[in-house]
């Protein structure tokens, strides 16, 4: 197997080289797709000819910030201005070069440019030796030396052209775009995420330590049209929406699995429940708002009281994205309902009028409360009721999505011991559901990265049929037969575009302001005097962590090996740099890490490392991890404007605040739709009222301790401690005590109070990313910008 990875790695190698060699590949972040390397040209015959050819071009990278008003006009850059009138670009550069000492003996021009002389907002853009710097070397020696100036002009080289500093792929997987509009017997080239192994991008601007690992022999589908066929049926088995073949809570794509339940009983909520007079004609809206899982898209059809599904091609009821009728394999209906994934990766931003990929939307979440659903399905569906006891959120929209101590019952007889072992490790707690849409761009996954890519299996785990039963080979079959369409249909999704018709016009010049600061500023030079650690290598900006986007820098070789690595992040950041809450981290501990190496989904039958460890295990484990230290992984940044709120357990509701720390609020809640019947409503999720289009994210209102909270209990007038904070010693040692001791919820009032995200409570705090406490209010509304345009 190992040749067999060798040779995958030339091929890949290979393939970028190949790619790096074609003029549209090459480049410096200043945009020369040659890497200023190229020949000569013809001499120019003057200073102003050599200015106009050579110089001038690249000077458009300068002007991004450089300009009254831009990022750079502010003391420290002042002295080099530029303006928009380019007929005045000479003039504006000479004057700059004289504010700045002129040639002392180099030019302080040249010396912030190429990195000799820090801190430079837009980095190091011009390294020495390169076009761009000979041919303003030369430019700024006419300007002291007018009568030396001819000799001068023959050492001129051509720059290249210019590459744009915006653009986004959107994420997705590099397969899909390669294969857009080729015939279905296209071979499929290998996959970029491979080439994140160790020593992958050393020395670059992008730092990568989270590492690809292959973890089972199917993974390539051959050919364009299999590739299309494996995301079709993946679309079928998730999405689900009433497709034969639809995947349901621990039931495999089955049409009869034990978890369902009949039509009839999800009728009744309305008076078993909500102890309403009659059945309210809003019915499926109402539980759509309750259960904050918005309405698909696509028909999701169910029976209402006296109709025959398969005369009225389902039914005349909607049910919410969560939930789906399921159909034999000949496509008949059979009236019973079961519960998918899309309970935690379901959600909405807008509507789909708003524009493409807006509204209802598979893979993401920050609306939806489980246990309510939970709660509500155990009344009319006693197989649900278990999980109306575990609760697996505290707060709407999170979920305790990585749960171990839970997780573990999936396969409770594989090794029972073990499994007890685990009930003493802190829980994970509150956490955020990443979005789909990056999956393509990560070699790792879970916040922790504590798994590769590659660790398939664990998709489908919500779906595993004969869960908890022991010697379970049919339903761990079932996952091996399936994995490849769930994943492939997860890699093929793409970010909804920022809506411009909706939202306004995206400032494109800010934006390329932003798209400088976000790949070029370093966010730990000297004057900046950043109180954070500085991570070990990179270049200290924020690609350093989330990876490169813009054509400019993704086409230069100081960012990436190759530009097959666009958008791919696979950085797990040290917990003492990035500083966010610890708990999830806390909770996958060395004793899970022990667990995991015999847990089938933790491929414990996969290859194994020289001490016996599979390599598709736990990440973080010792015997995996080596010198590597625990963090938190930074995500792919495709599509981030609609992907709020923000850090990996929710704690922040805008860009806004994640870029300035200070704004922070200790207690907040997410606006409401106004109440409809029984006082029940959800989150707003419209562009209209519910979105923040000046800080990037949800509107929400700023709560006193008190509001929705209890005073010494949940939270602290004065700062001090609470009973919280004893509960937090509780769940920090028992991760099922998080889940189990709850309060039954009963009524609307708990249900309104679970809107509140409080930081005091245990994994709920919004500490962190502090290190961009050091940009200025214009750089962060540079760089929330350009992440507008991934």
């Amino acid at each position: 197997m190992k040749n067999r990875y060798l040779a995958r790695g030339a091929a890949l190698t290979l393939l970028s080289l190949v790619l790096s060699a074609c003029g549209d590949y090459g480049g410096r972040s200043d945009g020369a797709t040659d890497g200023g390397s190229g020949g000569g040209g013809p001499s120019a015959r003057s200073m102003e000819e050599h200015f106009s050819g050579k110089v001038q071009p690249q000077l458009d990278f300068c002007r991004t910030c450089h300009i009254p008003g831009g990022v750079a006009d502010v003391e420290d850059g002042k002295d080099f201005m530029l303006s928009g009138a380019r007929s005045q670009d000479l003039a504006n550069l000479k004057a700059s070069w004289e504010r700045l000492g002129r040639n002392n003996p180099t030019s302080r021009i040249l010396l912030m440019s190429s990195g000799q002389e820090t801190p430079h907002t837009g980095g190091a853009p011009w390294p020495v030796g390169s076009a761009q710097y000979k041919n303003m070397d030369i430019l700024l020696k006419c300007f002291e030396s007018p009568s030396g100036c001819a000799a001068l002009l023959a050492g001129g080289l051509d720059p290249g052209a210019l590459l744009p500093l915006l653009g986004s792929r959107r994420g997705g997987h590099y397969w899909f775009d390669y294969c857009e509009g080729k015939p279905d017997s296209t071979a499929v080239p290998e996959d970029p995420r491979e080439l994140v192994v160790p020593g992958v991008n050393a020395g670059k601007a992008v730092l990568m330590n989270g590492y690809w690992q292959t973890c089972q022999e199917d993974n390539h589908p051959g050919t364009c049209g299999e590739l299309r066929a494996r995301s079709e049926r993946g679309y079928r088995l998730i999405a689900a929406n009433g497709e034969i073949g639809a995947g349901t809570m621990f039931g495999g794509d089955s049409p009869d699995p034990g978890f369902a339940f009949p039509a009839e009983a999800y009728n009744t909520m309305w008076q078993r429940i909500w102890r309403m007079s009659s059945r309210p004609a809003n019915y499926d809206q109402l539980v759509a708002e309750r259960w904050g899982m918005p309405i698909p898209k696509v028909p999701n059809p169910y029976p209402l009281p006296g109709e025959d599904p398969n005369a009225k091609n389902g039914g005349s009821g909607q049910l919410p994205i969560g939930l789906t009728q399921l159909r034999n394999p000949d496509g008949s209906w059979t009236g019973n309902v079961g519960v998918t994934c899309n309970i935690c990766h379901g959600g909405a931003v807008g509507k789909a009028e708003d524009g493409e990929g807006l509204g209802p939307m598979y893979g993401t979440n920050s609306l939806s409360d489980i246990t309510v659903m939970f709660t509500d399905l155990a009344f009319v569906a006693p197989q649900q009721a278990v999980l109306a006891i575990i609760s697996q959120n505290k707060v709407r929209g999170t979920g305790n999505i990585t749960n171990f101590q839970l997780f573990g019952t999936l396969t409770l007889f594989d090794d029972l011991l073990g499994y007890l072992t685990v009930q003493t490790q802190p829980s994970t707690g509150t956490e955020d559901p990443p979005v789909w849409w990056n999956v393509g761009s990560r070699p790792s996954k879970f916040f922790d990265g504590g798994q590769v890519m590659d660790s398939k299996r664990i998709e489908l785990s919500f779906h595993f049929p004969n869960v908890a039963t022991p010697n379970n080979v049919e339903g761990k079959q079932w996952i091996k037969d399936h994995q490849q369409d769930g994943d492939s249909w997860l890699m093929s999704m793409k970010s909804p575009a920022w809506p411009e018709s909706k939202m306004g016009s995206i400032d494109t010049a800010l934006a390329e302001q932003g798209a400088v600061l976000f790949h070029g500023k370093d966010l730990w030079a000297a004057k900046l005097n950043n109180p954070v650690p500085r991570p070990e290598g990179g270049n200290g900006s924020c690609a350093s962590c989330h990876g490169a986007y813009s054509p400019r820098y993704v086409n230069d070789p100081a960012y990436l090996d190759t530009p097959l690595l666009e958008g791919i992040a696979a950085y797990i950041t040290p917990i003492e740099i990035i500083g966010t809450d610890r708990r999830r981290l806390d909770g996958n501990s060395q004793v899970v890490s022990n667990y995991a190496r015999r847990n089938w989904f933790a491929y414990s039958d996969g290859p194994k490392n020289e001490a016996g460890i599979p390599l598709c295990g736990d990440q973080n484990d010792t015997a995996l991890r080596g010198d590597r230290k625990l963090g938190y992984l930074a995500p792919p940044l495709y599509g981030v404007w609609a992907t709020a709120p923000y850090f990996h357990n929710g704690a922040v509701p805008n860009l806004w605040e994640v870029l300035q720390p200070a704004d922070r609020k200790q207690i907040w809640r997410r606006l409401s739709v106004p109440a409809i019947e029984g006082g029940i409503s959800g989150f707003d999720y419209s562009l209209e009222t519910g979105y923040d289009r000046e800080h990037v994210g949800w509107n929400y209102e700023a709560l006193a301790c008190g509001t929705g909270t209890l005073p010494f209990i949940d939270c602290n007038p004065s700062g001090g401690a609470t009973i919280q904070d004893l509960l937090g010693l509780l769940w920090g040692n028992g991760g099922l005590a998080w889940n189990l001791l709850n309060l039954p919820i009963l009524t609307t009032g708990q249900i309104e109070d679970r809107k509140i995200y409080n930081s005091n409570y245990y994994s709920q705090d919004n500490g962190g990313h502090e290190f961009t406490s050091v940009l200025t209010d214009q750089e962060r509304r540079a760089l929330i910008e350009y992440l507008k345009t991934l």
